[in-house]
């Protein structure tokens, strides 16, 4: 990580001078008197780093950074400058050099200038360029006076929010705040949902009713339809019977017909017979001309026979003619009638469909009030229609091109946004592209470099491998000739440090601890051999248990464990000698065994023996027997009560001792302290004295020599290091460059497929936009070519409206929109007679088209047959006066031979009278006949068109339905019932069931809407929840982890304490604060606001120091952040700040006044003032007080 190499300060502050400060990874102390300007440094380095605060600077103004002189000095600037230069070995600055300078000057106006490697930029980008590398001037790796008395003082609500800040834990409150956002907006949602729902829950209201009337009314129909179809079928079985039984009259006249037919020919049988006898009779003339007369009358009454027939067929045929004129006639008035019901329904639909359009084309409101007012303008009607007409047109065109242009400026719009993007787009990747070939070239030329740059490195340290070799032996060397006076200053170093601390508390020794320390020295030197050590020391008490073990010894885990009474007595001896005190001694001979306790089976509570809690070595079992054997462990007061009342030595857990018999030790516990390590000892005075006399003929003469090889050594080793670190991390790098090249190379070739594929869709948008602007350039050119039209129109049909036209279109608006309500009304109509027309009348006047076609074919048959009967009946007419004429002619020739014949003719005229009888009847039996085929024609053709209107009511032929239950006269009640109530119902909506599934198909899909809707809301509080939990658990972490920290950083800087965090809500630890729990060595846990000042400051630095690790950085700048803490603490923060910046290769720069904190630094910086100038020196060592 990046690290300051070197300051250079000009016309800043105090100094006045340009003043270099040259700096290394490792612990750098600057210090000096108050008021020299050792903070000005700090101050330097801030403004550099783009501080904007002048308040931060401690300066009233920015001009007042610039050194001023003052009364003592003649020294004048017009302004300050302030270089910094980092060293960017790992990159980390986003500047390909190895070496990064940043400045910033600052004129007597109070402008700034920044630059970086000499170039001038601003200060957002020096800012965010810093940033990239994690250098801010507003980072917690810079402390500044005062700063650690306030983090000191600092809330447990605001040492919480540090530790927040420190993890981003903000980043999660937007998300939530967003996600809240969100859930607002899901929230609007769903109400405007549920509003949605509500509204079209009325509209579906509606048209429910609409709906229900539209199938009352079809169920009207189709009742009114059925109960019409009883009644044609009822119709058809009474025209069916009734054909029955003339098809019965028919029969039977036909059998009538038959008889007399039969009966006619019998007689003329006779008649035949009769005048064969006749024949016989006469002579051969009268024979042939009776024969001629016979046969002529014969003739004459065939004839006449025949004339009745045709008479019949001519009569009974101009009757059925009749007939059936009639009955077409009655069917062309039907099928007359029907077309102008069709025209009239279609004229009706022409009608509404004028009426629709009129309410919803504006060209046809105009022309319909252009109507209105024909009366007005009966002069310029005739112009006034045709331009209004060709206005309306033009309009109609002109909206036409309106919808064409707006559709295809929406797809020119489109079209060109789409191509915006892929031209943007393109050249984004273009210079991407060229980014991408540069960035290739450069990570190119730098895996040349540095494989150059490694070679280069591992043969430089193959250099200083040998060079330090070739040192260490030197060193080795001049070590041996002087080890001695080393050792003694060592030990000397030792002694003076331990006796300045410590000889306030040895004299607060008491005499036993000196007695036992004595004892052991003497028996570690073999004075006094069979001296184990205390008992404290040779057993293991399992954790918990510490408090109820020291109360039950009552004092003797400080007691001497010896072999035997001889030893005892000689250490008594001793001490009587030396006259230093008391102690407790227990012989591991001789000693009498406590016998085993039992645990009381009558006491509840009791834990066991308190032998069982404490582990030693078998040998010394018998001293823990003779001390603690005869004690039992209780869980509670109560059960120790009991069992003390019982004859039983009983301890709690909390260190309560209850002896036999009712008595009680207790009080506050408190952890016994080891006094024997802070007694000086005599061989180290001793050692001092020679260390002392030796150091003042020796050190003087080899120090000078030492240190040189010293600093020759330790340099050439950090420079191994260094380059070592350095070959590491090049290698690395080579091996980074390499992947990102292959990386390069893919993304290349990536973009290139992009940029093809994009260059080809432009080219297709920009064909299509060509294509799309000439379309326009076309419509606007018949756009305006109309308008002009139009606007000529328009003035000369202004020139045409009379002066009231404005007046009475105001007066026509209230009817257009009551046009518009009936809109719907229309509709419906309309699909009523739509319906009406295509099922009921066009069916209709196709079956009478069918039925006047075959009775036009029956009438022109039967006129043919008329005619041919009339004709035949005219010759045979003639026909009979010619005979008649003929037997006249013939009678009177045989007038002679009448008489004779006279009898045979007399019974031949009675069989003709009978033959004439029989065809008259003959003659109106044919006639009635004639009849009853019409009639029975007529009725066929009636059923016919009964069983169309069944078929067009929806009913087959051989599903004629009848209600027997009710009469004609109660069906055609009902239907009239319903009919009254069709016409209650009205218009009806045709559309209403489509319309109405449509809404609830609406709804569904609302309502579908909404429980997404409700899904997404409870997704958002699910993300909320764990947004929350998320936060929590870095929290969470982040806590332990500075907990944990920061009980080891306290303990490095207190020699053994201990310190902990405690939330305030454990349950929801944003709803509280931090608290921080402190125990100093030797003393009792409290909380930190609880502490004294110094104490308050050793746990700052120690949180200060655990924070580090969230908020990691290459360079700290400590100002006087050991104001506060006495020697020994400092001495300690000095070892923590040397050791660090060792291990973790960090650099450390630390603005001190103590000599305990200087002695440890690499580099020590010393600043002085001189007529109001800061002035520098340098010192580069280590160990010196």
């Amino acid at each position: 990580m990046p690290y300051i190499k070197r300051i250079e300060i000009s016309g800043f502050k105090t100094f006045a001078q340009k003043t270099t400060l040259t700096f290394d990874r490792g612990f750098t102390a600057i210090t000096g008197p108050n008021g020299s300007g050792k903070t000005n440094i700090i101050d330097a380095i801030l403004f550099c780093l783009g501080e904007l605060s002048a308040k931060r600077l401690r300066a009233e103004n920015f001009s007042n950074l610039i050194f001023n002189g003052g009364e003592r000095s003649n020294i004048r600037k017009n302004e300050a400058k302030v270089v910094i230069q980092f060293d960017n070995s790992d990159g980390r600055i986003p500047i390909e050099a190895a070496t990064v300078t940043i400045s910033r000057e600052i004129d007597r106006s109070g402008e700034s200038t920044y630059r970086v490697n000499g170039r001038k930029v601003s200060r957002n980008y020096l800012l965010e360029m810093l940033s990239i590398a994690g250098i801010s001037p507003y980072g917690h790796n810079i402390v500044l006076q005062g700063t650690l008395t306030r983090m000191a003082e600092i809330s447990t609500v605001e040492r919480r929010k540090i530790i927040e800040d420190m993890l981003g834990i903000a980043q999660y409150d937007a998300e939530k705040a967003e996600a809240e956002s969100k859930l607002k907006e899901a929230e609007v949602a769903i109400k405007t949902a549920l509003g949605q729902i509500s509204e079209i829950q009325r509209r579906v209201e509606d048209l429910e009713r609409e709906r229900n009337n539209l199938l009352r009314y079809n169920f009207l129909k189709r009742e009114v339809a059925c109960l019409e179809s009883v009644k044609i079928s009822r119709e058809i079985r009474r025209l069916e019977s009734e054909a029955g039984d003339i098809s019965k009259n028919i029969a039977e006249i036909s059998e009538k017909i038959r008889e007399i037919q039969e009966r006619r020919e019998s007689l003329r049988l006779k008649r035949r017979n009769i005048d064969a006898e006749m024949r016989k009779l006469g002579f051969d003339e009268v024979e042939k001309k009776q024969g001629r007369i016979i046969e002529v009358q014969m003739e004459i009454r065939r004839l006449k026979s025949r004339l009745g027939e045709l008479d019949s067929i001519i009569s009974n045929g101009r009757a059925e003619i009749e007939k059936l004129k009639n009955l077409k006639i009655e069917l062309q008035r039907q099928y007359e009638e029907t077309k102008k019901e069709i025209g009239l329904s279609e004229e009706k639909l022409r009608n509404l469909s004028e009426k629709l359009k009129r309410i919803n084309d504006e060209i046809l409101e105009k022309q319909s009030l252009y109507e209105a007012f024909s009366e007005d303008l009966l002069k310029n009607r005739a112009i006034l229609d045709e331009k209004v007409g060709e206005a309306d047109e033009i309009e109609r065109q002109l909206s036409q091109i309106h919808e064409e242009k707006a559709r295809v400026e929406r797809e020119y719009g489109s079209i060109q946004s789409r191509l915006g993007v892929y031209l943007q787009r393109l050249e984004d990747l273009k210079a991407k592209r060229d980014d991408l070939k540069k960035s290739f070239e450069r990570l190119r030329d730098l895996l040349a470099n540095l494989e150059s740059m490694l070679n280069e490195q591992r043969e430089h340290m193959k250099s200083l491998q040998a060079e330090l070799d070739r040192r260490i032996r030197q060193r080795e060397t001049i070590v041996r000739e002087i080890e001695s006076a080393g050792k003694i200053a060592e030990l000397a170093k030792e002694a003076l440090v331990e006796f300045e601390a410590r000889r306030d508390v040895a004299t607060k020794i008491g005499s036993e601890e000196l007695a036992l320390k004595s004892l052991e020295e003497l028996g570690a030197s073999g004075v006094i051999s069979g001296i184990h050590g205390r008992l404290r020391n040779l057993i293991k008490i399992e954790r918990g248990y510490e408090k109820a073990v020291e109360a039950a010894a009552s004092g003797w885990l400080n007691s001497l464990v010896v072999d035997d009474l001889n030893v005892a007595f000689t250490c008594i001896e001793a001490l009587r000698r030396m006259k230093i005190g008391r102690v407790k001694i227990i012989p591991l001979n001789g000693l009498m065994t406590n016998s085993s306790i039992v645990k009381p089976s009558n006491v509840e509570g009791i834990v066991g023996a308190l032998l069982s809690f404490v582990k030693c070595e078998s040998r010394y079992e018998p001293a823990l027997n003779f001390v603690l054997g005869d004690t039992l462990l209780a869980s509670s007061r109560d059960a120790a009560i009991r069992a003390s009342r019982s004859g039983f030595r009983v301890v709690t857990l909390d260190g309560d001792l209850y002896e036999a018999g009712g008595g009680v030790e207790s009080g506050f516990y408190r952890t016994q302290i080891d006094l024997s390590s802070f007694i000086p000892s005599e061989t180290a005075l001793k050692n001092l004295d020679r260390a002392v006399r030796a150091l003042t003929g020796y050190l003087e003469k080899s120090e000078e020599i030492v240190a040189s090889l010293d600093s020759e050594i330790s340099r050439t080793r950090s420079n191994i290091v260094s380059l070592s670190e350095s070959s590491i991390k090049i290698e690395g790098e080579v091996e980074r460059v390499r992947k990102s090249l292959s990386q390069v190379d893919l993304q290349i070739k990536r973009v290139e497929e992009n940029i093809s594929n994009i260059i080809s869709r432009i080219d297709e948008d920009k064909s299509q936009l060509s294509l799309l602007e000439a379309k326009i350039n076309e419509i606007n050119e018949g756009e305006r070519s109309l308008g002009e039209r139009l606007k000529r129109l328009r003035d000369e049909i202004s020139l045409l409206r009379i002066s009231d036209i404005d007046v009475r279109r105001e007066n026509l608006a209230n009817e257009i929109i009551a046009l518009k309500q009936e809109c719907s009304r229309i509709e419906s109509v309309m699909s009523i007679e739509k319906s009406k027309m295509e099922s009921i009348l066009k069916s209709r006047v196709e079956s009478l088209e069918k039925e006047i076609e075959r009775a036009a074919g029956r009438i022109a048959e039967l006129e043919r047959q008329v005619e041919e009967a009339f004709k035949e009946r005219e010759n045979a007419q003639r026909r009979v006066e010619e005979l008649e004429v003929l037997e006249r002619e013939l009678s009177e020739e045989l007038s002679s031979t009448r008489e004779r014949v006279r009898s045979f003719m007399l019974e031949i005229d009675s069989l003709d009278n009978e033959l004439a009888a029989l065809d008259r009847e003959y003659e109106y039996e044919l006639r009635h006949l004639n009849d009853l085929k019409i009639r029975l024609q007529g009725i066929d053709l009636r059923v016919g068109q009964l069983r169309e209107r069944l078929r067009a009511l929806g009913y087959m032929d051989e599903n004629l339905v009848d209600l027997l239950q009710y009469t004609d006269d109660e069906i055609e009640i009902q239907m009239k019932s319903m009919m009254s109530e069709i016409e209650q119902i009205g218009a009806v909506n045709q559309l209403a069931e489509h319309q109405y599934m449509e809404q609830v198909s609406r709804y569904r899909e609302l309502s579908m809407r909404l429980n997404n809707l409700e899904k997404e809301k409870m997704a958002i509080l699910k993300f909320i929840d764990e947004i929350e939990k998320k936060k929590t658990n870095i929290f969470m972490d982040a806590f332990n982890r500075i907990n944990e920290r920061l009980n080891q950083y306290f303990y490095r800087l207190t020699g053994g304490g201990t310190a902990s965090l405690k939330l305030e809500n454990p349950e929801n630890p944003f709803a509280g604060g931090v608290d921080m729990i402190v125990q100093f060595p030797n003393k009792h846990p409290i909380l930190v606001s609880g502490a004294s000042s110094g104490e308050r400051s050793v746990s700052a630095v120690a949180f200060l120091f655990a924070l580090q690790e969230f908020s990691p950085a290459s360079f700290y700048l400590f100002d006087e952040i050991d104001a506060h803490l006495d020697a020994f603490h400092v001495e300690k923060l000095g070892e923590l700040l040397a050791e660090e910046a060792s291990k973790m290769q960090l650099q450390f720069i630390v603005i001190t006044l103590k000599p305990e904190m200087i002695s440890k630094a690499d580099r020590v910086y010393g600043i002085y003032g001189q007529n109001g100038v800061s002035h520098i020196v340098s010192m580069t060592f280590r160990g010196i007080a």
